[in-house]
Formats: C-alpha cells, structure tokens, sequence
C-alpha cells in the first residue's frame, strides 16, 4: 500500500511538472519513468544503434544466454533490458552486492579523495571498469560476461547522473527539500527531481525520448574521447553547478532548513542538461562496449 501511495505522488508531481511546461495533455509510456528505468533504457536504445557489428553480435550472444542462466524475476532480452537489470533486481538476495555500486557520491566541500568516497571501489566508476574487464575478456563464462554487460550498460549511465555523483552529507541532495512551482507538496527532494521527475518532460518514453536524443548525439562533438574517470569528473562539475544554481545554495556540509523553490526557469534549464547527460551515456557506452568487445 505505502509504494502505492508513492507512485500516486509522483504522478501528481508529474503532472504538476508536465502543466508548468505546457504539456499537461501530454500521454507517456508507463507509470515509472525514472533514470533507473526510462532513462536507462533510452541510454542503451542509443548505444545499441551505435555497435560495431562485431560487438552487436557478441552483445546479442550473451542476451541469448540469458534465457539460460538469467535472473527469472528480470528476464533481459535486449540491451535496454540489460541496462535496468541492476535496479530490477535491488531485492534479490544474490545481488546484494550491487546497491553501493550506482554512485560515486563525491564531497561537495574539500578535496576529494577517491579512496574515502569510493572505498575498495564500491564506487560506480570502478564497479563499471571491472564490468568491462570481465565483459572484454573471452575466458569468461557467457554468464559472467552477461552479467557484467548488465552492470557496464547500468553504471556507465550512472556517470551521468549528476545527483549520483555529489554529496553534501545530503544523501546525494535526497535530504534537499524543494517544491516545483505551482505545487505546495514539500515532500519532494532535489535528488528526486533529477532522477526522475524532470524526465517526464524531457523524455516523455522510451521510443520517443530516443527521437529526442538522437539529433543531440549526432551533433555531440569529443563525447565518445576520454575515459570513465573523465566522464564521472564531468559529471562531478555539472553537479557542483547544479547546486550552486539553487534558489539558496547549501553551505559546506550543512543543509538549508526550509525547501528550495525551484522558479519555471529552473526546470525549464534541467530538461535540455539531461537530455545532454543521456545522450552523453548513450555514445559514451557504445564507446566502452564497442572497445570492449572488439
């Protein structure tokens, strides 16, 4: 009953969300659009069109195994599949192992150091390397590959999440309060709003957040070059500025105590950022799969 009560407020929040913007007749695709789900898989849609044929085949090889030795309640069938495999299987007792794997959660006050933040790499960045390691060799059984094509496909699109790669001592801004304009729910948290609700306007589903980010990929330049230490620090920035931008930005480890009121303008910055930050993950995963299965 509680996540039914949940789901109910996300709704009404998106709706709130979706009439600021001019889009309250708008129809999308499934109750739960979040990065988790919706972006997640638009990341992988957009990466798959993108393989070299030898990686497409090897990619298609290991989804095939997962009718073999995949996970019941989580049935991967396609890249997109894949991609939500580490969320839709937070429950399951045998993966455990992967909930402090989607975020970096970076200080926002001092001089970051990797080792605090990112101890023996339970970190996405690092859970992501050692996914294409093992992705990227042959002597791996199919079912170790196929699980770390789930894991390289979920934590590369991580990166690129802003609120997952900051702390303020803050839960990654789930303890920021903020209230949309033309709301009064005060319930809401900055780490929310980028997760999911702003994904509403800015993709809208699956199929069509993928005509969406499609023009911006094409026109995306040096977004395939660097590493993943490099992505997750452009990530990081963005982030900084994201809560520099707010209404009151926060003090150095010290929450503001009364929400922040995000103004129209606000939201209206936040959708073309993510649209960017997806389209980003999206060339930046078929870089790394592509490199990995050569």
């Amino acid at each position: 009953m509680e996540g039914l009560v949940v789901s109910k407020r996300l709704l009404d929040v998106r709706r709130v969300a979706l009439a600021l913007l001019g889009l309250a007749g708008a129809s999308f695709a499934g109750p739960a659009l979040a990065w988790g789900d919706l972006g997640h898989r638009v990341v992988a849609d957009l990466a798959y069109e993108r393989l070299t044929p030898a990686a497409k085949r090897q990619v298609d090889a290991l989804l095939h195994e997962s009718v073999v030795s995949g996970e019941p309640s989580c049935p991967v069938a396609s890249l997109a599949d894949a991609a939500v495999f580490a969320d839709c299987v937070d429950g399951v007792r045998r993966f455990n192992d992967l909930r402090k794997l989607h975020y970096d959660a970076v200080p926002f006050c001092g001089t970051p150091v990797k080792a605090d933040y990112c101890k023996d790499g339970l970190c996405a960045s690092e859970a992501a390397k050692r996914a294409l390691a093992a992705l990227a060799d042959p002597a791996q059984p199919p079912a170790v590959r196929l699980l770390a094509l789930e894991q390289a496909a979920h934590f590369l699109a991580d990166l690129h999440q802003p609120l997952d790669m900051i702390d303020n001592r803050d839960d990654r801004g789930g303890e920021i309060r903020v209230v949309l304009p033309g709301s009064s729910d005060r319930r809401l948290n900055l780490h929310l709003f980028w997760n999911e609700i702003v994904l509403a306007p800015a993709l809208g589903g699956e199929e069509i957040g993928v005509r969406y980010l499609e023009p911006i990929a094409r026109s995306g330049r040096g977004w395939d070059t660097g590493d993943i230490d490099a992505w997750a620090a452009e990530t990081q920035a963005l982030a900084r500025q994201i809560y520099v931008r707010l209404p009151e930005p926060p003090q150095c480890g010290r929450n503001p105590r009364a929400p922040e009121s995000l103004e129209r303008g606000y939201v209206m910055t936040a959708i073309p950022l993510v649209r960017e930050q997806l389209a980003k993950a999206g060339i930046r995963l078929a870089t790394a799969l592509n490199a990995a299965l050569r």
